[in-house]
């Protein structure tokens, strides 16, 4: 039997309800909540994780500076 097998979980990330296909990482489990079905059937998707939280924004410390003080000199 395979080592990492036997190490690696099985329950997949998402599940159509309808035709069963399943999806198994985690950046495809947040594209089908995005689109909200099945692309396979047009299905019901289960979730088997909890759903990320919103990505969050975090502004610079210097609101107000000028471009080259936040992004640096640019290249030529």
């Amino acid at each position: 039997m395979n080592a990492e097998a036997v190490h690696m979980d099985r329950t997949p990330a998402v599940t159509c309800s309808s035709c069963g296909f399943a999806w198994n990482s985690a950046a495809m489990a947040e594209g089908l909540r995005l689109l909200g079905s099945c692309p396979k059937c047009g299905g019901t998707l289960a979730f088997h994780d909890e759903a990320p939280s919103a990505p969050t924004v975090e502004r610079a410390a210097s609101d107000g500076a000028a471009p080259h003080l936040v992004l640096g000199i640019p290249r030529r």
